[in-house]
């Protein structure tokens, strides 16, 4: 690595663990590795025009690089592991409603009758991956915005169409290819030609624009 490299990761270090400490259950080594990455991709693009700050320009570079390795990670789990994880926050927010409280594993697997190892394993699967927006606090869970097709009113169903239809082209399409056709967001990049920084994005906003209307 070129010693100006070098002293460009120095200089920003701070940056680079700031934005590592938005993941979970990766290594924080990892991350800062990947980081260091983006941030050298960053360097080599960028062009100083006086307007945009290099940490602000090199901050999708090293989020990038971060989400893309936890990505890979994500990858590996099954789409029925996933599936399963998506059905048990469901009834755990519908049995949060009944009982008051947020129930526990093991009252889950009783709820929906199905062994305790299996919803445990679900949610170990699924209990590194990061939040994709931290800055968003009030952010609500999937299937609060988009309910299992096969749950769903006639009314229901007019109203998640309403819904859609207050969306971009690009944004129905990563909502369509992330939640009905159940493409990890890898895929959906791949299939619309875009980054998958961008369908994470996107896709909060396009969540976010959904549940104004529907509470609107």
């Amino acid at each position: 690595m070129e010693l100006i490299e070098e002293k460009i990761i120095k200089e920003n270090v701070g940056l680079i663990w700031k934005i590592a400490s938005s993941f979970y259950g990766v290594d924080k080594k990892d991350l800062f590795q990947a980081g260091c990455l983006g941030i050298v991709k960053a360097y080599r693009n960028y062009k100083e025009n006086g307007t945009t700050k290099f940490s602000t320009y090199a901050h999708n570079y090293i989020y990038g690089e971060m989400y893309n390795l936890v990505m890979n990670k994500e990858l590996k789990v099954s789409k029925d592991l996933k599936k399963l994880y998506y059905k048990l926050e469901k009834f755990r927010y519908h049995l949060a409603q009944i009982k008051g409280y947020i129930p526990n594993n093991q009252e889950l697997a009783l709820y929906l009758n199905m062994p305790l190892e299996m919803v445990e394993e679900a949610y170990l699967a699924f209990g590194s991956i990061i939040s994709l927006d931290n800055d968003n606090e009030e952010e609500r869970a999937l299937y609060e915005v988009i309910p299992y097709e096969e749950n769903l009113s006639e009314d229901d169903k007019i109203l998640l169409d309403s819904c859609l239809d207050t969306l971009k082209p690009l944004e129905k399409d990563i909502i369509n290819a992330r939640y009905f056709e159940d493409l990890t967001q890898s895929e959906t990049a791949k299939k619309l030609g875009i980054t998958q920084v961008m369908v994470s994005r996107y896709e909060q906003k396009s969540l976010a624009k959904m549940r104004d209307f529907m509470y609107m």
